[in-house]
């Protein structure tokens, strides 16, 4: 059920985790040193992490573990044993992307409930309506890119609880899904790596214009096309409060430091607390402790343009680091720390020893007879009351101490930190649960008897295209969604569309239907029930990620015949991928590198739309030329500079089939390079193996 508003932080590490705790915040995210994105950001030991649970729950606090990233088979390697101890510690919910990862996570018997991550790329209500039906599903996470009505109807027909972001960095592509980084510096965004490649200089230059270059976004700096403002939304608190569409509000910057979460997360948390509008002064404390020239309120308008991108604009260093000593210095003092009251009872005698009891807690230890100066109850008063680096404070103390002992202050400062200790143990125990043990990953026996090799399939933009690949015997042929609609052929769905594009989407799949499609190629999860409900069969494009055995055997059981292996995979990878469905495996084409909402074609022609001034290119520096393709909802595509081409014998690697993936060719070149790979003829032209050879094979 759907519950009230959270406001959710950062945790990079411990420090960062007590920050953003003791400053407002109702639940703090954060990961282990293995299995969640953020590679950089520190990270916690499982002990670390026990310890956090303590003291988060201590506080009365959530704590979510991140378990977000796409592992390949061999990263499976120590998932269950991670389970098995999350399982033991009792976070209050996973963060999960990959279906391989999730179904691991419920056939090990885990209990702790599972929210679906960003990086899945749900962007509609079917897409949430799937998860929901999943067990152990509690929250889904959103994509970025919604706006707040679209937002408003997804939680209209939904019965699960949603999380969107409120603050901070935006990345251009969908959901953070990109291959830019790994593409250019080996650095995989995928993993937490980014390397932020897309905030270099480019220029837009159009086929029909080769000669006339279009800078994007210049300054004194360069140019940034893709460099987002940072997001913020205090100003459109009260509409997302007034709808009562979603149930947790998400910081972002596990990366930044802990004073940052703490003035960021004191922002929202008042403004949310006391229910009004944000300040002059608050809006100019969010813009100097970190801001790229400015913030923007994201997709949640629905309206894109400029307003999104800027650059960084350096603030002076003593202006930021006067808002990061006052945070850290009200944060020793404990004057914003929202702490656990605690009643302390201390007794000393000389025959029952001092006695310190808090809350249900008691420690013992024996004294002795003063020799010189006995303890008084001040003494012991002033030792009591140092709870400074736990979640605790005194509210109330009573002391009574018979006359003439005494007690070292090593002692108290002892008994106060023992019986503290043993408080945050009993505050923060989890409860305990059963626990599954045993295998889950796929055996050899448990993948379905598959054919070898069968040849090679092929996607295409145009008609024109398709029409010139028809006579070459290719073993299926994908064209546009709105292509197949003209020509029965089977169809690619947009990997993107939002719910209020649905009805159009299905109208075209009527269209392509009666003219005979059959099967549908589908790129996001959420697609898969909407195509299986309309009667076609489903197979799974690179955009369901399927990095993993455990993930085909879960794409399989929902209905996905065919499945596109991810081409961030080396072949080493691929050969040990096995499931109980065919697969498919892009051999030829310019890789996508980045799919993204706001048109860059359009903002750099004021808001229209020149799609008929042919293939748009992205320049960088060395010049290198990235087609950028228009798609549907007037959505970008990023591609690669140089086509991947892979010469292989594919049925050692353990493919059912090998896709050609066309974009800008020619009918005429598809034709070539089709059956150059037919024949096994070579291929001139600069080509990359892409990813599949990176690093010893």
């Amino acid at each position: 059920m759907k519950q009230n508003i959270e406001l959710l932080a950062p945790a990079g590490n411990f420090e960062k985790l007590r920050f953003a705790l003791h400053y407002g915040a109702d639940a703090v995210y954060c990961s282990g040193k293995a299995f969640g994105l953020r590679a950089f950001a520190g990270n916690f030991s499982n002990e670390e992490l026990a310890e956090a649970i303590r003291y988060t729950h201590a506080l009365g606090k959530k704590l979510y573990v991140t378990l977000n990233a796409y592992p390949h088979n061999a990263e499976l390697a120590g998932l269950e044993e991670y389970l098995a101890f999350l399982e033991s510690v009792q976070p209050d919910a996973l963060l999960v992307a990959d279906p391989g990862v999730y179904d691991i996570a419920m056939a090990s018997g885990l209990t702790v409930p599972i929210h679906i991550s960003t990086q899945a790329t749900v962007v509609n209500w079917a897409g949430v309506h799937f998860w929901e039906k999943q067990q152990n599903v509690e929250r889904v996470v959103l994509a970025r890119e919604l706006s707040l009505a679209e937002i408003a109807e997804i939680s209209e027909k939904t019965a699960t609880e949603l999380e969107i972001f409120v603050h901070g960095a935006m990345c251009m592509s969908y959901s953070g899904r990109c291959l830019l980084s790994n593409y250019m510096t080996g650095r995989d965004a995928n993993k937490g790596e980014c390397a932020q490649p897309c905030r270099w200089n480019y220029a837009l230059v159009e086929e029909k214009r080769p000669g006339v270059y279009y800078p994007i976004e210049q300054d004194d700096h360069g140019t940034y096309i893709f460099n987002s403002f940072d997001l913020c939304t205090l100003e459109r608190l009260p509409e997302i409060l007034t709808q009562h569409t979603v149930q947790s509000l998400k910081i972002e910057g596990r990366m930044k430091r802990p004073e940052y979460a703490a003035i960021v997360t004191k922002v929202y948390s008042d403004l949310l607390r006391e229910h009004r509008r944000p300040t002059a002064e608050e809006r100019d404390i969010l813009r100097r402790v970190f801001s790229r020239d400015g913030f923007t309120d994201g997709y949640y308008t629905g309206k894109l343009g400029d307003s999104m991108f800027g650059t960084k604009t350096d603030v002076p260093m003593n202006e930021v680091k006067k808002l990061y000593d006052e945070a850290a210095h009200r944060f020793a003092e404990g004057k914003e720390a929202p702490l656990v009251p605690v009643s302390l009872c201390f007794t000393a005698r000389k025959d029952t020893g001092a006695v310190l009891s808090a809350d249900g807690v008691s420690v013992v230890m024996p004294v002795e007879q003063a020799q010189n100066r006995p303890t008084t109850p001040e003494m012991i008063e002033k030792s009591l009351r140092k709870t400074g680096g736990t979640p605790f404070y005194i509210e109330n103390m009573r002391i009574e101490v018979q006359d003439g002992l005494m007690i070292p202050a090593s002692v108290m400062n002892g008994m106060r930190r023992d019986a503290l200790d043993l408080l945050l143990a009993k505050r923060g125990v989890a409860p305990s649960r059963d626990w599954l043990h045993g295998s889950v990953l796929p055996r050899d026996d448990e993948a379905a008897a598959r054919e070898g090799f069968r040849g090679y399939t092929a996607t295409v933009r145009t008609k024109a295209q398709a029409d010139a690949l028809r006579e070459l015997g290719l073993e299926t042929v994908y064209v546009p969604l709105e292509v197949a609609a003209q020509t029965g052929l089977p169809a690619i769905l947009p990997r993107v569309f939002s719910d209020n594009e649905q009805p159009q989407i299905e109208m075209l799949l009527g269209e392509a239907m009666s003219r005979g499609t059959d099967t549908v190629l589908a790129g996001n999860i959420g697609h898969i029930p909407l195509a299986k409900r309309l009667g076609f069969t489903v197979h799974g494009d690179f955009g369901l990620n399927a990095y993993n055995s455990k993930t085909l055997s879960a794409l399989a059981e929902m209905g996905v015949s065919r499945q596109t292996l991810s081409f961030e995979a080396r072949l080493a990878q691929i050969r040990d991928m096995r499931g109980p469905l065919e697969t498919d495996l892009i051999v030829y084409g310019r890789l996508p590198l980045m799919i993204f909402e706001n048109c860059a074609i359009r903002r750099q022609h004021g808001g229209k739309c020149s799609c008929q001034n042919g293939v748009t290119y992205l320049t960088d520096r060395r010049k290198e030329r990235f087609p950028l393709l228009n798609e549907f909802g007037c959505r970008n595509t990023l591609l690669n500079s140089r086509p991947l081409c892979l010469r292989e014998d594919f049925a050692r690697l353990g493919v059912q089939t090998a896709r050609l993936q066309f974009t800008i060719e020619s009918p005429e070149e598809c034709v070539r390079i089709a059956r150059a790979f037919l024949s096994g003829a070579p291929l001139d032209g600069e080509f990359t193996n892409g990813l599949y050879k990176r690093g010893v094979e």
